[in-house]
Formats: C-alpha cells, structure tokens, sequence
C-alpha cells in the first residue's frame, strides 16, 4: 500500500502546477499583448519597419517579462489552487486525516524551489538570449544598428559610423567622474575597409558631436607616424549615454555571463550596479518563489467553504503582491543609492516575506 502522507504530498503538487500553468497562460496572454500594442508604437515610427518587427520583439521580450512576473505567478496560481480546495472542504479533510498546516504547504514550496532552480539553470538563459535579440532588432529599426559598445577583458570596444567612414574606438577605461575616456586607439576606415589612418592618445573626451584627444600621435595610411599634437578634435558621434545604453542589458545576460561581465565592467570603470542586482535577484528566485507560495497557502489556509469567495481570496493576494513589489523596489532602490550592500537588497525582501509567511502559519496552526 502507498504511503498516504506521499499521495498526498503528489496530489498537492498537482493542483497546484495546475493553479500556476493556468495562472501563467493568462499572465502571458496579458503580457503578449499588452507588449504586442507597444511594439507596433515603436515600429510605428519607423518607416520600414513592419508588423512582422512587432511580433518577432514581442515574442523575444515575453520570456523575459514573464520571468520578472514569475513571483506573482506562482502567488496567484496557489491562491486560486488552496482557495478551489477550501471552497470544496478538501482542505478541511486533508486536516481532518491528520495532516498539519507544515505537510500541506510542502507541496507548493518544493514545487517553487524546484521551479525556481530550473528558471535559473534553463529558462533564464535561454530568455536573456532572446532579450539580447529583441534588443539587436529595436536597435536596428531605430537606425542604431552601426554603433555597438563591447566592454572586453581589455577594455572598452565601440564603433561608429556616420557614413563617410567608420571608426572603431578602443578605451582601457572609463572615469565616470571626469567623463573620461582613458588609453585611446581610434582606428578609421572607409566603408570598404580600407584603412584610413590610427589615433594613439592617453585620453579622450567627448564634447557634443565630436571626440577630442589629447596629446594624440596619427599613424597614416601608409603606417608613418607623425609628431604628438597637443589637441585634436575628431567628428566622431558618440555620446557618453552609448556607454550605458548600447552595453549589453544586464536582462540579456545570464547568470553564467553575468559575474564575468561585473568583472570586466569594473575593470572599465564603468557602473555594475544594475548587474550585480540582478545576478543576486537571479540567485534568491527559488526563495522569493517559495515565499509566495508560503503567502498563498498562509492566506487560503484561512479560509473554509463557507468564508467567503474566490474574489475576497484573490483581493488579499493582490494587495500582499503589490506590498511585496513596493518592498522589493524600495529595497532595489536602497542598493543603487549605496545605502545598503545589493546583496541585503535583494535578499531581504524574499527573506522578510518568508518570515511574515511562517509567522501567519504558525498562528494558523497553533492559534
């Protein structure tokens, strides 16, 4: 005979991957085509971009926005899972044949922790390469395909081309303070290849739509090189905000890229805050999903057949999410003001939430 506790166990995990796929089928249904409406804005400005541009950003983007939403997916889906059990008394008798408040929530919170773990392993990083490409064809249909900024192991790469020829900017470093580009080889060439001539220089400064180097030596074309000239104003149109902007988003990176690319981004002297959130949001998923099915459960535990309906159940879920969202934000930004380590930003929320989760189901069970 099968252990009762088990089958329990394994019918409880049912109902509530029923709960979350059916809550997730709606979420992005909603999130396609909310999405969806905003993609055909932005190709709507663009002339040659089409309909087909929509769809194909939109579908790339979805896996990212979903992940962002899988902590209220997993909130409402085993509200709407407990609150269907309590409605029919199965709740009541699972009680009633012995088993506590602490085996009932089990199911969902390994089913959460599991999830959490494959998102991570899995679906993130299939989800940032497709962000990174939804990016590439925004960039694109905003005329920005030709500038690209790359911060390697050796620095930082860009390239510009303004369509008399195309230069190639190579930076050791970046001065977020002095607005400093630092070590500077600028290459130029036609837009056949050809070469046209190099720029060697210890600093560089952009100043509207030009890049002016300092104490700068030329190597021609045909590899001479000429005396080192105190100034020299170079018509080269990159702005300080192609730093930040056009480097990869921290959402198109997974979390195996991640710690490499903080590291090489701090070697550039460029800002890894954004990144060094989101590796450590990426790592406390397992524990922010297990604290909403704790939530979940703690409130739906409340409730018998006859307390009231599904609306009241999902009316004290949305508030408990969006407390818990204005929580994580405010915590967020906390981190990037430098007032907390990012590391207790982004773990205390899901933390804070598990103990307000146990304190309710602890009064639940022991009155």
């Amino acid at each position: 005979m099968r252990n009762p506790i088990r089958l329990y166990f394994t019918y409880l995990v049912q109902r509530t991957l029923f709960g979350v796929i059916g809550l997730f089928a709606v979420i992005w249904l909603l999130v396609v085509s909310v999405d969806l409406v905003e993609a055909m804005r932005e190709v709507g400005k663009v002339e040659d971009a089409g309909f087909s541009e929509a769809i194909r950003m939109t579908l790339f983007r979805t896996p990212q926005l979903i992940l962002t939403l899988s902590p209220f997916v997993f909130l409402f889906g085993t509200l709407w899972a407990f609150g269907q059990m309590a409605k029919s008394s199965e709740v009541a008798v699972m009680r009633a044949a012995g088993l506590s408040v602490w085996r009932l929530v089990a199911a969902p919170v390994a089913l959460s922790i599991f999830a959490g773990i494959t998102t991570i392993l899995v679906f993130d990083p299939v989800a940032a390469d497709l962000a990174g490409r939804a990016q590439t064809i925004k960039n694109e249909i905003r005329g920005k395909k030709s500038n690209m900024v790359e911060p390697l192991r050796d620095g930082i790469w860009l390239r510009q081309d303004n369509g008399r020829y195309a230069a190639i900017v190579h930076a050791s470093g970046y001065d977020t303070d002095t607005q400093m580009l630092s070590n500077v080889t600028v290459w130029r060439h036609t837009e056949d290849g050809v070469f046209i001539d190099r720029w060697d220089a210890p600093t560089g400064e952009v100043q509207a739509t030009n890049f002016v180097l300092r104490n700068v030596r030329r190597t021609t074309q045909h590899q001479e090189k000429e005396p080192i000239r105190p100034v020299e104003t170079l018509p080269i149109s990159i702005d300080l905000r192609t730093l930040r902007e056009d480097v990869a988003k921290e959402e198109a990176l997974s979390i195996w890229a991640l710690p490499e690319f903080i590291r090489v981004m701090s070697n550039a002297g460029m800002s890894t805050i954004e990144y060094k959130l989101r590796y450590q949001d990426l790592w406390s998923l397992p524990i922010r999903l297990a604290a909403m099915a704790l939530i979940a459960c703690a409130f739906a535990l409340g409730m018998n057949a006859r307390a009231g309906g599904t609306a009241a159940l999902m009316g004290v879920g949305i508030a408990t999410g969006f407390a818990l969202f204005i929580l994580s934000e405010l915590s967020t930004a906390i981190a990037r003001a430098n007032i907390v380590p990012i590391i207790i930003a982004s773990w205390a929320p899901s933390l804070l939430a598990v103990v307000f989760a146990v304190t309710l189901l602890l009064y639940r069970e022991d009155g």
